[in-house]
């Protein structure tokens, strides 16, 4: 007998519909079943990686929260003992935080809408579907909504769980927490929905998606670029400014009436006692909008989006080959063995066609003009003893910042290497080539770039330090043992971890194994950078006072460095060992 699903919700109950979830069938409910399903089953799996997860996850969440409030009450307690200054400073950091979070919410919905409206592969069979378009919007704004903004709540929570401790606001304040946030979210979710549609129906049909993500990460790097030029360190020191009432007026510039954060924040602040304004007026604005943009954005959607599907699928057409790009490919193979030529060229080729993985490069290059900048405004000349520790321990920190740089770049373009080949895998399998190379030429594809980047780092912002050639040779050598390490250690965790059905690598990043990897990357460095403090401080110090040290202090510094290196190349070797061998071992169904 052959199976219906019905789509209306005064529809029969399907055998495939669990009673449980009866609730959900409503305006556009029955479209995120699969995904409620989905969670369900995930939260009850059982085996030892569903066991791990458990325990990783939440005590990550934790000590993330633990952190998180900690320093946000420190800060607030610190402004609270500073007359007449530190309530402007509270109402300014909390418009700071939510004018940083709406920024974020707003570029993240762009992202995210394109991945939900365009490039999800539920939409082949949700379209030719008997579903209502407004059904079909509320269903996909409904993912959008909560794929964008689940982080920003886990970062906010902390934050405003401070403000409520440290100011006494009580139960009242939370409940409009929660008020506030709902509206707050909808706003940036539907701006971000118009404004995808909007690019879509309007850019050149060929090459829209690619269009739109490049103009997104270019925006958002853009806009990072332009909040760190513009120093917003000097707006918490009052010394930078000629009087008192200079630098009020200079802390008024990311404050605006026109802004969602601006209504959020005044809506909190009167319940804290930082204010005596009215908490009715602001919330109904800010209630008001999120409505009227939700229904504009729904109207909108039964326009722009038949137009923006129809050219997303439209193929982008090739005049001829790009003889400069092939050569510039077979240029690079000739770096490597004859036998991997092939697969590296079909790497570089793959990469660069996606305009989601290249152009993150772009986020790159921003990251490092403000990773760069950051270190040459630092004060920390003068040739003074006190110079002279402030910048071996910045530099220590800065090669411990650096490898953490590299491990993030890491988990979003080494970790998928295996993913990324999905059900092709089976040719790797099955072709005559050992899957040992195969690994070996995934990871100097991975590791020259990312050793570059390290180096490049590392070297530059320690010529702004002024740090001696001890600690530039120390650092750079430390780096790329570290990197090598890095780079192996990702492949072995995306070869324990693999996502052959994502339908991008930001998913594969975003998963247990992604999140596992950066744990496993965060505790080597921290490890490596501990074994290296004590014997760094001991050879610096007997320079400082000119007295060579002793051979006891030879042999623990030397022993020191030793447990570092040892560390190092056996995080190397495992990985390698372990990863080549289960490589070998796997199979794909």
């Amino acid at each position: 007998m052959r199976t219906r699903l019905y789509l209306h919700p005064s529809a029969p109950h399907h055998p495939i519909i669990p009673k449980d979830w009866s609730w959900v069938i409503g305006y556009g409910g029955l479209l995120l079943l699969p995904r409620f399903l989905a969670l369900r089953n995930g939260l009850y799996r059982t085996g030892p990686s569903s066991r791990l997860r458990a325990l990783v996850l939440p005590l990550l969440i934790v000590l993330f929260w633990c952190g998180a409030f900690w320093f946000f009450h420190r800060v607030l307690q610190y402004f609270s003992t500073i007359p007449d200054l530190g309530p402007v400073l509270s109402q300014k950091l909390l418009h700071f935080v939510f004018l940083a979070f709406f920024a974020i919410l707003l570029f993240s919905n762009v992202i995210t809408s394109l991945s939900t409206f365009f490039l999800s592969r539920d939409l082949l069979l949700l379209l030719p579907a008997p579903v209502p378009p407004r059904r079909l919007f509320a269903a996909k704004f409904t993912e959008t909504l909560v794929d964008s903004s689940w982080m920003v709540l886990l970062f906010s929570a902390p934050a405003f769980a401070a403000y409520g401790v440290v100011h006494g606001g009580g139960p009242l304040y939370y409940l409009l927490v929660l008020l506030t946030l709902v509206p707050f979210l909808l706003i940036p979710a539907a701006l971000g929905v118009m404004l995808t549609l909007l690019l879509a129906a309007a850019l050149p049909a060929q090459r829209g998606k690619d269009m739109l993500i490049v103009f997104s990460t270019l925006s958002l790097s853009l806009l990072y670029l332009l909040l760190r030029l513009l120093q917003p360190e000097k707006l918490v020191n009052p010394a930078a400014f000629a009087d008192f009432l200079a630098f009020l007026s200079a802390m008024q510039a990311p404050s605006s009436p026109f802004l969602p954060s601006t209504w959020a924040a005044e809506v909190l602040l009167p319940v804290l006692g930082l204010t005596h304004g009215e908490v009715l007026f602001p919330y109904l604005l800010l209630l008001s909008t999120a409505l009227f943009l939700l229904v504009s954005a729904s109207s909108a959607s039964t326009i722009l989006y038949p137009i923006g599907w129809s050219k997303a699928q439209e193929g982008h057409r090739r005049r001829g080959l790009r003889h400069w790009w092939e050569a510039t490919v077979q240029g690079i193979t000739l770096l490597f063995p004859s036998h991997l030529r092939v697969i590296v060229a079909k790497d570089i080729k793959t990469f660069f066609r996606d305009a989601g993985q290249w152009s993150q490069l772009l986020m790159l290059l921003a990251l490092v003009v403000v990773y760069v900048y950051n270190f040459s405004v630092l004060p920390v000349g003068g040739g003074t003893v006190g110079s002279f520790y402030l910048q071996t321990v910045v530099a220590f920190f800065n090669l411990a910042l650096a490898a953490f740089v590299i491990a993030a770049i890491a988990v979003r373009f080494i970790f998928p290497a295996l993913s990324l080949e999905g059900k092709t895998f089976w040719l790797l399998k099955s072709a005559p080539l050992p899957l040992r190379r195969w690994w070996w030429s995934k990871f100097w594809v991975g590791l020259v770039p990312l050793l570059f980047l390290g180096e490049l780092l590392v070297c530059v912002t320690n010529y702004f330090l002024h740090v001696s050639a001890f600690m530039m040779v120390l650092s750079a050598v430390t780096l790329c043992v570290l990197t090598c390490s890095i780079v192996a250690l990702g492949m072995a965790v995306g070869v324990a971890y693999p996502n052959f059905t994502a339908e991008h690598s930001a998913k594969v990043a975003a998963s247990f194994g992604g999140v596992l990897y950066m744990v496993l990357c965060i505790s080597f460095i921290g490890a490596v950078v501990v074994l290296e403090a004590w014997p760094v401080y001991m050879f610096l110090l007997s320079q400082l006072k000119q007295v060579p040290p002793s051979p006891a202090l030879w042999g623990g510094m030397f022993a020191s460095f030793a447990l570092a290196c040892a560390l190092a190349i056996g995080v190397f070797w495992v990985s390698v060992r372990w990863s080549i061998d289960r490589l070998e071992r796997m199979e794909i169904a």
